[in-house]
């Protein structure tokens, strides 16, 4: 029954490393796009012309901040600052882009960036996983616990919340 509510099995783990590698893959692939295809320059003109807010900042933002927080994903180091990142730049797109369009992305719609705001949003919230360099530099830098914090998104347990857990297992 606990493993309907609960989710620390290594399993868990490794879906969120292969989310965390499909996702930032778009992510890099986007980023690359902006930067070394279209110019940053491009992207700031059309950040102007789609009227968001200061422009030559959003457009130097979204583009780096795609290709940097998808490698952050895709590496698991400073996962949640790349998370945070890439879910502020999805909220972004949806609200000032794709949000007068409806649903559908044949129609412009922002389901696309809805989608991807959501799986940035979860990386953020859940952590990066023990699949990560996160993880391995905390597990070296702090131990055990600093390890199972990293893993499970929170601070390191206390023995209280361990009992706590024991009981609701049986």
């Amino acid at each position: 029954m606990k493993y309907l509510v609960r989710s620390d099995a290594v399993l868990t783990d490794a879906v969120v490393l292969l989310v965390r590698l499909c996702v930032g893959a778009v992510f890099i692939a986007h980023g690359w796009d902006k930067v070394s295809g279209e110019g940053v320059a491009a992207v700031v003109s059309s950040n102007r012309e789609l009227g968001i807010p200061l422009p030559e900042l959003s457009g130097p933002f979204l583009a780096y901040g795609e290709l940097v927080g998808g490698a952050l994903l895709v590496l698991g180091v400073a996962t949640r600052a790349g998370a945070a990142a890439l879910t502020v730049i999805m909220i972004g797109a949806w609200v000032f882009v794709h949000t007068g369009s409806g649903l559908m992305q044949q129609n412009g719609g922002f389901e696309y960036v809805m989608v991807l705001a959501a799986v940035s949003l979860l990386i953020l919230a859940h952590g990066p996983g023990r699949f990560s360099l996160d993880a391995a530099l905390a597990g070296l830098l702090g131990g055990g616990d600093a390890e199972r914090a990293v893993r499970t998104g929170g601070a390191a347990d206390d023995g209280a919340a361990a009992d706590h857990r024991a009981a609701a297992d049986r």
